[in-house]
């Protein structure tokens, strides 16, 4: 009976972010070890719980070891990598094991390593020698040489938004354990000196849809045994970052020609992928004139936090308030200070508040009127069942007819129970500001589809050119890629 491993490490980073993740950060959603809460996380159905259902069903034993979980944000702090690795030295010198399945985010920078996910892989197969590694990533991930060179396995989410989870774990999983049964399957990558903004594709429809469905087709016709497209999270500023294609079959020139042909695909997506902007003001034009009886949504995908980013944009409440519209309208901004205002004023009260700006570089505001705090509450709720998330401390204060949910740090951005679950139904507002790329999009389908993406500044800004860059490396779209430029040609690993 073979014994695998089994790890989860997952957090998305945005360099763009100045706040660096704590250890404190990964504790709300998941810092652990031990069986009991190994149990809960795999009845959380994500990719540990596929990862761990393959093994079993093939007849595996399990070793939970150590999962850390936390939201996008900025840098994790050392301490936390440090932490992970000693606690996985000190499984890996007591128990027996004949592989490691990893679930891993793979765009993970700490305060020293900008490539998190290949630095513990490496770390792993200087341990695990020989004995085989799988690992399953974020449809984001940025798959670095370290990354390609230390994995036996690589599998990552075909969809976005993200609703395969388990399903990518459960290809690792079953992957794994055909390895060690024997089978010996060719991966093959192939790299585009690309990045495109996240709000721009989606696996339901357009380009991407037409991309991912011709790897399935790839994979029914028997050519090879798994794919996965991976167009990078774009806000990392760091030396080595491309989108990649990876390839599994039994046939190494078959596993290099799908990994070719996806990654032609995949670049000759690139201006479609471009996300069509709208200026805020005329957002909001469109809301006051809108009488189809929905409500309009500005997606803000400059300020996401699912995408990195603090949260922290006053940017619409100050469009609002300087053209005095009367718009009924609900948004939240990070603010820990005007979050304690809230507090020490208690329900009822009222006061100046000034919101926002507080930590995003060149983010304009702050946002300044007068506000009435509704309610107080601790700042946990469930996106969906069994997936708490936690927000700090947060207060509703309104503003006229303009509710800001102020809270101490972001997290689930895309969906509405960040507002339902603080007493704001966003089906009964003119206007809803959502600060999510693309994953907003299933949640809300049943409550409008009037949909605006906002031309605003921040750290996750859909427009890369607004950025500033300092280590990127030279030779890339969208900045200065050579006319000639074709994708890399498939290498085995």
């Amino acid at each position: 009976m073979k014994k695998i491993l089994v790890l989860e490490f997952h957090q998305e980073t945005n360099t763009f972010n100045p706040l660096i993740s704590p250890f404190q950060r990964f504790q709300p959603d998941c810092v652990f070890e031990g069986q009991a809460r190994y149990e809960q996380t795999v009845k959380a159905a994500g990719a540990v719980a596929g990862g761990v259902a393959a093994i079993e069903k093939a007849g595996g034993t399990v070793i939970p070891t150590v999962f850390m979980r936390a939201s996008s944000g900025g840098r994790a702090a050392d301490e936390v990598f440090d932490h992970l690795c000693q606690r996985l030295e000190e499984y890996i010198k007591r128990e027996e094991f004949d592989g490691i399945y990893a679930a891993l985010h793979g765009a993970t920078c700490t305060q020293t390593h900008d490539d998190a996910c290949g630095e513990l892989l490496a770390f792993l197969r200087a341990r695990a020698g020989s004995r085989v590694i799988a690992a399953s990533f974020d449809l984001h991930a940025n798959i670095t040489q370290k990354v390609l060179q230390n994995a036996d396995i690589i599998c990552g989410y075909n969809t976005y938004p993200h609703v395969d989870h388990y399903e990518t774990g459960y290809r690792a999983g079953k992957l794994c354990m055909e390895y060690l049964a024997g089978n010996r399957y060719a991966m093959a990558a192939a790299g585009v000196a690309m990045l495109i903004p996240p709000s721009g594709y989606t696996h339901l429809n357009g380009p991407f849809r037409q991309l991912i469905e011709a790897g399935k087709a790839m994979v029914d016709k028997g050519d090879i045994l798994d794919f996965t497209v991976f167009p990078v999270q774009p806000w990392l500023d760091i030396p080595e970052i491309k989108s990649r294609v990876v390839t599994i079959g039994k046939d190494e020139e078959k596993a290099k020609r799908c990994a070719e042909s996806l990654a032609q695909q995949l670049f000759a997506l690139r201006d479609a992928a471009q996300t069509p902007l709208t200026d805020v003001e005329d957002i909001i034009t469109a809301a006051e004139e809108n009488t189809s009886g929905k409500p309009v949504i500005l997606a803000d995908p400059a300020d996401s936090p699912n995408g990195g980013c603090v949260g922290d944009s006053p940017v619409v409440a100050m469009a609002l308030a300087s053209r005095g519209s009367h718009l009924r309208s609900c948004m939240f901004v990070v603010d820990p200070e005007g979050v304690e205002q809230a507090f020490a004023l208690g329900v009822g009260g009222s006061g100046q508040f000034r919101i926002g700006a507080g930590f995003t570089k060149g983010m304009p505001g702050p946002f300044c009127g007068k506000g009435t705090v509704r309610s107080l509450h601790d700042g946990y709720f469930e996106p969906k069942k069994n997936d708490a998330k936690y927000l700090g401390k947060t207060a509703v204060v309104q503003f006229g007819t303009m509710d800001i949910l102020l809270c101490c740090q972001g997290a689930a951005s895309g969906s509405p129970m960040i507002y339902r679950s603080f007493g704001m139904e966003p089906s009964h507002y003119d206007l809803i500001v959502v600060k999510a790329n693309t994953s907003f999009r299933a949640p809300y389908s049943t409550i409008s589809d009037l949909i605006y993406v906002a031309d605003t500044p921040g750290a996750g800004a859909s427009n890369l050119k607004l950025m500033q860059w300092e280590r990127l490396p030279k030779g890339c779209y969208p900045f200065d890629l050579p006319e000639d430029y074709v994708p890399e040609k498939a290498e085995l690993y």
